[in-house]
């Protein structure tokens, strides 16, 4: 593609917030976000807040970003808010990002699609005429298709970057194991904290979606790389996902009183089987729904919000962290239209931060 890196981001993303495509009433979500970011709404302002920050990229330790989509769902939806509400409540809480850390804003969605591979080609075409008037490259058009692009001009201008993105439903973690594979090839690993297993190789027939992407990603990773933590609800036993894929599975319910016990063994784990590269996906839903009800599949007896954030802080002390994501908050559920005192939100700001 004879599009300069920095083009591609500029082609592929939107500022903090712009990228759920919300014209009409839903036109002022963004702006708290912008706010505190930029310290303004104002278009022209944000416009040039955001190139500026752009431009850093290549100087910078890692990059948070938004994927608001919540076409790869199921049952519920409402985590294409995710974005927004995750960057209110953490800017409201936190004030501003790490040093070193920046963000660049979200992938552009059309809400009504999820990967190229599903679509037509005049639809394809139809939609890029939409999103990138004027151009001819063949260039990616629905959500998880232009994240994989996004990623890999990310690599592109900065080859050390921490990703750092905010979901959307669980569909969106895909992209991320794309890019961790061209990065590191099956040497990588993958930290996954679920209510649900996600080993799905499809569902109703389509291929990437919330329940499928980790089963995927264990194609790109040596599959014994995959722990998974917190997984209740499942129409198959334990035995049965880790007799088919050589990973380790935890169940909720085998947390409670052994939280120590359950750390070292996924350290241990991870150790044994010579990870040295980790992502940590968080689904929200792996937290017990009294703690985290605003998402689409709200489970309860799950995880702690305290041993979530201790297994993360843990990990990160032996591992090298590619960086992570937080999926599958849906603000709009919760009926709080402000966000940064939405407790879901909150509590996810504080997953996000722990990564950082």
């Amino acid at each position: 593609m004879n599009i300069s890196a920095l083009d591609r981001l500029r082609l592929f993303l939107r500022p903090p917030g712009r990228g759920l495509h919300t014209n009409s009433t839903g036109g002022g979500y963004a702006i708290p976000v912008l706010q505190k970011l930029y310290g303004t709404g104002a278009n022209k302002e944000v416009s040039d807040a955001w190139e500026e920050t752009l431009q850093r990229i290549r100087r910078v330790d890692g990059v948070v970003f938004g994927i608001p989509s919540d076409t790869g769902a199921g049952i519920l939806r409402g985590a294409n808010f995710g974005p927004i509400g995750v960057r209110e409540a953490y800017l409201t809480k936190y004030k501003a990002y790490p040093k070193g850390i920046i963000d660049i804003g979200d992938v552009i969605v059309v809400p009504q699609l999820l990967h190229d591979e599903m679509l037509s080609e005049s639809q394809i075409k139809a939609t890029r005429a939409e999103l990138y008037p004027g151009r001819t490259e063949k260039l990616p058009v629905s959500p998880l298709s232009i994240a994989e692009a996004l990623y890999e001009a990310l690599l592109e201008l900065n080859p050390e970057l921490k990703i750092f993105m905010i979901g959307g439903d669980h569909s969106v973690s895909w992209p991320a194991m794309v890019y961790c594979h061209k990065k590191y090839g099956d040497e990588f690993g993958v930290l996954h904290f679920d209510a649900h297993s996600d080993l799905m190789e499809s569902r109703l027939g389509i291929k990437y979606c919330f329940s499928t992407w980790a089963s995927h990603a264990t194609q790109l990773m040596k599959p014994n790389h995959l722990v998974q933590v917190g997984i209740r609800t499942s129409s198959k036993t334990k035995q049965y996902w880790m007799d088919r894929f050589p990973l380790l599975q935890v169940w909720a319910n085998e947390v409670p009183g052994r939280e120590i016990e359950v750390i070292t063994e996924v350290i241990q784990y991870l150790l044994k089987n010579g990870v040295k590269h980790l992502y940590i996906s968080n689904d929200i839903d792996g937290t017990d729904s009294l703690s985290a009800p605003a998402t689409g599949t709200p489970e309860p007896n799950g995880l702690s919000p305290q041993f979530v954030q201790a297994l993360i802080i843990a990990v990160r002390q032996k591992f090298q962290l590619i960086g992570g994501d937080i999926v599958e908050v849906a603000p709009p559920l919760s009926g709080v239209r402000d966000y940064s005192k939405e407790k879901t939100c909150m509590l996810a700001a504080d997953y996000l931060n722990a990564l950082f």
